[in-house]
């Protein structure tokens, strides 16, 4: 029963979704793509480590590096939060995270100990090589800020921060393109701030108040599940112009990079939430 409801509402999605968008050939192609998504076969390389950096470098003066020292291998075993990190487990749940995701936007997705059954597959195979992930640990800069009266107040708070980089390598095996497809993307995780500016009407004084939920290493793994699902996300849209870029002809083709939402069956236009392409 909850089978056949599940199977009822995918059907319902996808006909609100070409309801929505047949006056546009470029979104009806768009949503072809979405039916057709369970035809395509990704296989998904991973890497086997974690480049990491502290970008502290405030800690040299403290720490009594000097320029004949290793300093960058000083600074990450002084890292807060990089040094301990298992590398294996953050690798392993941004790739669960990943591979979910791409599953459940429809894509037949193999990992590296499917090769053989991938190489059986002749036809709508793609290869994902997640060529490098690198972690670094710096201070960022966050400003709280409100107008109260007409006036301007600000708090800043320097946080501890985590930017996750990584490198996708992303090809279509159908062609004969050799061309290596090399794409970046970058999501930063801080300590979280909780603040408020008080008012006191009867002195005219402002008082700022804050809690700070620090950063904490564990919070890493649960943020690198994260970054996959949104990453798979970014991947399957990729896909998706591509093939928009490929069918339609370019007098007829928009400007348009358009994302597609899974739960609401819906297209929106990108901003900043995709790969950045990089040049050879």
């Amino acid at each position: 029963m909850k089978l056949k409801v599940v199977f009822i509402n995918t059907i319902v999605g996808v006909m609100l979704l070409f309801a929505m968008i047949s006056c546009s050939p470029e979104k009806k192609l768009a949503a072809d793509f979405v039916a057709k998504a369970n035809t395509k076969n990704i296989l998904v390389l991973t890497p086997e480590y974690l480049f990491k950096a502290n970008l502290k470098t405030y800690l040299i003066d403290s720490l009594g590096i000097t320029k004949s020292q290793n300093q960058d291998s000083i600074l990450l075993l002084n890292s807060d939060f990089l040094n301990d990190l298992n590398d294996s487990l953050f690798i392993a749940n941004y790739i669960l995270g990943y591979t979910k995701q791409l599953s459940r936007f429809g894509f037949k997705v193999f990992t590296q100990s499917q090769v053989e059954d991938f190489m059986l597959k002749d036809s709508n195979t793609f290869q994902v090589n997640i060529a490098q992930i690198e972690l670094e640990e710096t201070l960022y800069t966050f400003r709280d800020e409100e107008m109260i009266y007409d006036t301007y107040f600000y708090h800043d708070h320097n946080l501890n921060a985590v930017y996750v980089n990584s490198w996708f390598e992303i090809n279509n095996l159908d062609t004969d393109n050799n061309k290596q497809n090399v794409y970046f993307t970058s999501d930063m995780i801080t300590d979280i701030v909780d603040g408020m500016f008080d008012y006191d009407i009867f002195s005219s004084q402002i008082r700022y108040m804050y809690n700070i939920d620090s950063l904490k290493q564990d919070v890493l793994y649960a943020f690198a599940y994260h970054v996959g699902t949104t990453y798979a996300g970014y991947t399957f849209d990729l896909l998706l112009n591509n093939k928009l870029d490929q069918d339609i002809d370019t007098t007829a083709r928009s400007s348009n990079y358009w994302r597609y939402d899974p739960i609401d069956h819906t297209f929106f236009i990108a901003t900043d939430d995709k790969f950045i392409v990089l040049d050879e």
